[in-house]
């Protein structure tokens, strides 16, 4: 374990592909809430806590892929180092306290972990989308409690699980589609919400009951496109995966939430500056919004946003599975790469470009940058329609988890690829 050097890292925002609507969509809040006005620009007064990970370190700290983070009410952190199939739990002090999993196909064990979330008893669950996909459940002290099956893919950029109050998840974002076995059919899946450019959020129990569909996010009616290309890996062994590579439209707008203490969704869908409310019954009980406008796609923002999507390409990946696959060949990565050389785009740069709930109950709403490209301020606001302040583009950002007493996690890589994760505290607003 070694101390994390003072200065604030600036991470980079994903550009979601998950398609949302972009002007309206029908919803009808009982209440509303406008924030009204210019920004008010605060910094972030934090305090270093400590970083993990290292080359030559401990074997628990040598991270082989860090996929995701999330605290314990107590400010222990868990890591998601999917390339070690293990989840790593360190205290509040950072010092290392146990491995949980390992790698295989049975109970308890991880083939493809990707996602994470610890509940308000301290279970851990986390999501492993091998074949077939499980919710893997684990007791405070990290022995395993039950292996609860989903036909759910929670991968890509933006896909997240989050805890409820009461022991369910909120499951939404990133590439999700439900996976067909061998022999039976590929086809898309038959979801109504989808049928009608809705994106299902769901609440998930660990009990094996079917997930429920909380709210259909609105989704930018599909475009026909010509330059789809599709790829069968493990043609002629008994379970393969057949890849379809859809046509990629930049700037689409994302589906962004987090969870409030009172079980109440934070959920933005749209182009425009607005965060539903949306409460466990599914109706939207508040509106947040600012008077900032979408900013037209142009021809330069549009040579931008190539350039960038080109190297980080794989966002647009549609599967479909008929088995399970090992390691992806190099030629998706090609196939990606002339998907966003050919790509379309979208009339507007949504506003939200990520969104999260800290443990304060405060909402972080990230913006798009003024000129269209890069990182833009970042909101702070409540749930109430309170204005905390903004925060620069160069400032403190989004962490990849929110903790108690203001722990920030943030999964960085040098410029070896040597993966850490920093722990700093949030110690004030100041204006």
């Amino acid at each position: 374990m070694k101390r994390a050097a003072f200065p604030l890292v600036v991470l980079p925002f994903l550009f979601a592909v998950a398609c949302q609507g972009s002007s309206g969509d029908g919803s009808a809040p009982t209440e509303g809430s406008a924030l009204d006005g210019p920004d008010v620009m605060v910094t972030a007064a934090t305090e270093d806590i400590y970083t993990v990970g290292s080359y030559v370190g401990d074997e628990w700290e040598t991270f082989g892929t860090v996929a995701a983070v999330a605290f314990d009410g107590e400010g222990n952190l868990y890591i998601l180092d999917q390339g070690a199939h293990q989840v790593v739990v360190v205290g509040a002090d950072g010092g290392f306290i146990r491995t949980v999993g390992k790698g295989g196909g049975g109970p308890g064990e991880f083939q493809r972990a990707s996602r994470l979330a610890v509940l308000p008893d301290r279970r851990l669950a986390v999501f492993d989308f091998g074949m077939p996909g499980a919710f893997e459940v684990f007791d405070s002290e990290g022995r395993f409690l039950s292996s609860t099956p989903s036909e759910l893919m929670l991968i890509g950029p933006g896909a997240r699980l989050h805890p409820l109050p009461d022991g369910r998840l909120v499951a939404a974002g990133g590439t999700r589609m439900r996976l067909p076995f061998a022999g039976s059919s590929a086809e898309e899946p038959g979801d109504p919400a989808a049928q009608e450019n809705r994106r299902p959020v769901e609440v998930i129990t660990l009990d094996g009951e079917e997930p429920r569909i909380l709210y259909a996010a609105w989704e930018l009616p599909p475009e026909e496109r010509e330059n789809r290309q599709e790829m069968r890996l493990g043609a002629g062994s008994s379970r393969s995966v057949f890849m379809s590579v859809r046509g990629v439209r930049g700037f689409e707008p994302g589906l962004h939430l987090g969870v409030l203490s009172d079980g109440r969704i934070a959920l933005a869908d749209s182009t425009g500056y607005r965060v539903k409310l949306v409460a466990l019954d599914g109706r939207v009980t508040g509106l947040l919004e600012r008077p900032i406008p979408p900013l037209p796609v142009t021809e330069s923002i549009q040579e931008g946003y190539r350039a960038q999507r080109v190297e980080g390409a794989g966002d647009g990946l549609r599967i479909s599975v008929l088995g399970s696959n090992s390691n992806l060949p190099a030629e998706i990565g090609e196939m990606m790469e002339q998907q966003i050389r050919e790509m379309t785009f979208a009339d507007e740069v949504p506003v939200i470009t990520d969104l999260a709930v800290d443990w304060e109950d405060r909402i972080w709403i990230a913006r798009s940058a003024p000129e269209g490209l890069g990182d833009g301020p970042t909101d702070i606001v409540t749930a109430d329609g309170g204005y905390v302040g903004t925060l620069a583009a160069t400032g403190l950002r989004i962490p990849d988890a929110f903790g108690p007493g203001g722990l920030l996690a943030y999964i960085e890589s040098d410029e070896l690829d040597v993966q850490t994760v920093r722990v700093i505290r949030l110690v004030a607003f100041d204006g």
